[in-house]
């Protein structure tokens, strides 16, 4: 090529000693043991040892069913492959990375924060220079990949690349303009990249290439044109870019993808991190996915997941067909087990070949062969699942006379049709059962009679638009002036049917309030948390969300109020009016504002009085300096104005101490824990990326500034906690305070109400809940599997529950209660049946289960044993011993 970024120096890198080593490392006698004793289980170390023995030859799919603990063989696997010698880079949802440093520390480890972004990367050159270069584990968000340089006020991280360039070589002009400012650590991230390519072959070689390929780009010299619309997405120089930080990141021999089933589309964020971004060290670097759901919708779904690992096209096109034999004969069996025996000859040898294809590649371990789970299986009767799926049931007969009007009038609007309905209203019968869609049409039309301006010019504009074609003065012809007839008649009778909709309503949440859906699962609720019970809910829609949460509490403190009982709000609000008077008469209660307002005030009192013993042990750990505690809690005990913050500070950490209150008096080693568990939970992003211990007082006090606020925001003020709403817009610290209070039993919330997308991955919520409602139905059955994976997990508050029932000799066990909530007679009858299907197709995909819920109960001994016969040759990918050599 003529010039080369330097001769080799004798310093050279870290070398990876290799897979054989990473497997001695995981099965050999070891001077010092890899991970703590105990941190595995038996079926986890055989997962273990089968990743190794795979990685050897190619990438791998850790497909355990969820919650039986991927995360740690995960980080075994990363300890053998740092003791080998080697690099990890851990590419993780944002929501769960505080999940994987805590498993990291409890193997004996430590990590930094995630790495987020290109800009995180920057600043962290620029304050402790190339470190992460060194790191033998770091972990990356999703997003790292999203690397924006396409507009003008972010066009300086094009430099990064173009430092490079200019550096190497120095003929190159065009498309080398750097910007007016960028982030110190651009810079002094393109010196590190060159100095490492003078020790290192790959490094200089992948610089080199980089350079070339700019060098070949069409015309370049618009890449000094801020203004232009150059470095778009999948554009050749910003692939250079994202080449371009892998360097920066350094070299990676295991890159660790947690749910791998993401993002599946190959142009998607995710893949340009996999596939461009990161910088692999050579041919033997390699992939491990981590994913419950390998595939969701479709068997095709195994493609782009097994390819994520970096599978070849010519490989997956030989597996291919057995894939899709399996999945035929597995349907024709699953209609026909009990008849059909040409069925069950197919199914069982498409299930061989389907694992003759899969199992070099796919390890997962389901729970079947669960210690907890084949407790349940020997003592239940035949047949039946740990597992209970019992809908909760709304039934048209049962609607109170405004929602019977609703429904009639949904169904109307929707047979006249949108021309006349307009679309929105002609659609209220497809969101009748989650009440979000009647909800806004009652709130439009509410504010058309209120005089809503917007709507009145709505109305003008349909005025004018009729006005303007009379004034054109064509004469309609017989037949037009029949359709424009029908039409107006058409429109006539959908306005009639959008009144009869909100006549019994004065605005859309009104409605909610009476909606036949909530309030049957706040009766299936309370009757749960009556009998000590915990529940998680999962929506889609937040208003009836919110809707749900504020009855539930509302109802909650009426009666406390009732009751006599201490409730921590020192009174009512003039926001809480309408949910409380709706509580009320749900209650059959009398409701008077200054009666409940003055019992509360005075409940209120004996309530603080119980607090008082917390805020007097933070008053004496301020008084004396935090001394021997974290650095984190000094910064608090040395704030000028401590005193501020004693109170949201104890209400944070009141939920931790519920147990302990209900006992003995609270002792200050459980208040100190219970700040730190405080302080721990409201770290976000990069706040405090060093471990407690390793704070320096400056930094302490930095980062406690930014805490206090959040902490302020968060506990400022008294609230209603029976029951706690996560959505998109809470905060992540609040996310992990909320989830840490949730898991223990005496503490509030009693209900957690979560949003699909916030709380089916991240949130371990199983040590104090078995009950899971689902509000609003999904289409995606792995999605549901996530859901209930919160609660169905390793060490659940469940499997102590059997444990104590089987020691007691019960025969009535608990299961794990899911609870889809269906709205009869509506469209959500369709939404299940689909559902369902696609649910039973994923069982029988992942699980081997031929046939599922109630078609399982209640079989005679011959459809038992058939049964039995067709689903031990069902695939099975539990890991093997690997093979001796």
């Amino acid at each position: 090529m003529g010039w080369k970024v330097g001769s080799l120096m004798s310093a050279k890198m870290g070398k990876f000693a290799g897979w054989g080593s990473v497997a001695a490392n995981i099965s050999g006698p070891q001077a010092s043991p890899l991970f703590p004793q105990g941190y595995l289980d038996a079926g986890q170390i055989e997962a273990l040892k089968a990743l190794a023995a795979s990685l050897r030859k190619h990438g791998a799919v850790l497909a355990d069913e969820v919650g039986m603990g991927k995360t740690r063989i995960a980080v075994a696997l990363a300890l053998a492959v740092k003791r080998s010698g080697g690099r990890v880079a851990l590419v993780v949802p944002p929501v769960v990375a505080p999940q994987w440093r805590d498993e990291i520390t409890k193997a004996g480890e430590s990590s930094k924060d995630i790495l987020r972004s290109f800009d995180g990367l920057m600043r962290e050159y620029e304050t402790d220079g190339a470190a992460r270069m060194d790191d033998a584990l770091v972990i990356l968000s999703h997003r790292f990949g999203d690397l924006r340089a396409q507009t003008s006020g972010i066009r300086w991280r094009a430099d990064l690349l173009k430092l490079i360039v200019r550096k190497l070589d120095r003929k190159i002009r065009n498309g080398c303009k750097l910007a007016h400012w960028r982030m110190p650590g651009v810079e002094l991230a393109a010196k590190e990249i060159l100095k490492r390519a003078e020790r290192c072959r790959l490094t200089e070689t992948s610089v080199e290439a980089i350079v070339q390929e700019f060098r070949d780009i069409d015309n370049r010299s618009e890449l000094d044109d801020f203004q232009s619309y150059r470095f778009e997405n999948h554009s050749t120089e910003l692939k250079l870019l994202e080449r371009t930080l892998g360097l920066a990141l350094g070299q990676f021999d295991l890159v660790i993808i947690d749910e791998a089933h993401k993002s599946r589309r190959e142009w998607g964020k995710l893949s340009a991190l996999l596939d461009s971004v990161l910088f692999p060290r050579g041919k033997t670097c390699r992939r491990l996915g981590l994913t419950a759901t390998p595939v969701e919708l479709d068997v095709l779904q195994w493609k782009s997941t097994l390819k994520r690992v970096s599978m070849s096209d010519s490989k997956w096109m030989s597996i291919e067909p057995a894939v899709l034999e399996f999945r035929e004969a597995a349907e024709a069996v699953r209609r026909r087990w009990r008849t059909d025996e040409a069925a069950h000859h197919r199914y069982k040898a498409a299930a061989t070949n389907f694992q003759k294809g899969l199992e070099a590649w796919v390890v997962r371990r389901d729970k079947r062969r669960d210690e907890t789970i084949m407790l349940f299986d020997k003592h239940a009767p035949n047949g039946m699942s740990y597992r209970r799926e019992h809908p909760i049931e709304v039934h048209a007969g049962n609607l109170s006379p405004g929602w019977r009007r609703i429904v009639f009038a949904a169904e109307a609007l929707s047979v006249i049709g949108q021309a006349a309905a307009d679309t929105t209203a002609a659609r209220a019968r497809l969101t009748i059962s989650n009440g979000h869609g009647v909800a806004g049409i009652i709130d439009k039309l509410a504010k058309r009679r209120a005089g809503d301006s917007r709507l009145e010019d709505e109305e003008a504009d349909r005025q004018q638009i009729a006005e303007d074609g009379a004034d054109e003065g064509v004469e309609a012809s017989a037949e037009l002036t029949a359709e424009q007839y029908g039409v107006r008649k058409r429109k006539q009778r959908a306005d009639w049917w959008k009144n009869a909709l909100t006549a019994s309503f004065a605005d859309g949440t009104e409605s909610l309030y009476e909606h036949p859906v909530l309030s049957a699962v706040v009766d299936e609720i309370e009757n749960y948390t009556r009998s000590g019970e915990k529940v998680l809910v999962f929506g889609r829609f937040t208003r009836p969300m919110r809707v749900l949460t504020d009855l539930l509490n509302a109802r909650a403190m009426l009666r406390a109020v009732r009751d006599g009982t201490p409730w921590p709000q020192e009174k009512t609000s003039d926001d809480d009016q309408g949910v409380l008077r709706a509580a009320a008469n749900q209650l059959e209660l009398e409701y008077d504002r200054k009666r409940v307002d003055d019992i509360l005030t005075a409940s209120y009192k004996a309530f603080e009085t119980q607090r008082q013993t917390l805020r007097n042990h933070i008053l004496a750990l301020i008084e004396s300096g935090a001394t021997g505690q974290t650095t984190l809690l000094q910064a608090f005990a040395s704030d000028k104005n401590a005193s501020d913050i004693v109170t949201p500070l104890a209400r944070a950490a009141e939920p931790f101490l519920r147990e302990e209150a209900s006992g003995a008096k609270i002792s200050r080693e459980a208040v100190v824990e219970a700040l730190t568990q405080v302080t721990n939970a409201l770290r976000e992003r990069a706040e405090g990326s060093a471990q407690d211990d390793e704070l320096d007082g400056i930094s302490a006090k930095a980062l406690w500034a930014k805490l206090r606020q959040g902490l302020i925001d968060e506990y400022g003020a008294p609230r209603a906690s029976f029951a706690r709403m996560l959505y998109g817009q809470t905060a992540p610290p609040t996310r992990r305070l909320v989830q840490l209070a949730f898991n223990r039993s005496e503490s509030e919330p009693h209900v957690l109400i979560a949003q699909s997308m916030v709380g089916r991955e991240g949130l371990n919520l199983h040590e104090s809940c078995r009950i899971v409602i689902l509000l609003h139905l999904e289409w995606n059955p792995g999605v549901v599997e996530q859901q209930i994976g919160r609660v169905d997990r390793k060490n659940s508050y469940w499997s102590r529950l059997l444990q104590e029932a089987v020691d007691a000799g019960s025969q009535d066990l608990p299961r794990i209660e899911i609870r889809p909530v269906i709205f009869r007679g509506t469209y959500d009858e369709h939404h299940w049946l689909v559902l369902s299907r696609r649910w039973d197709e994923q069982r029988s995909q992942l699980h081997g289960l031929i046939a599922s819920g109630e078609d399982r109960e209640n079989l005679s001994e011959e459809e038992s044993r058939l049964l039995q016969s067709l689903e031990e040759k069902s695939p099975d990918f539990w890991p093997k011993p690997p093979p001796q050599s």
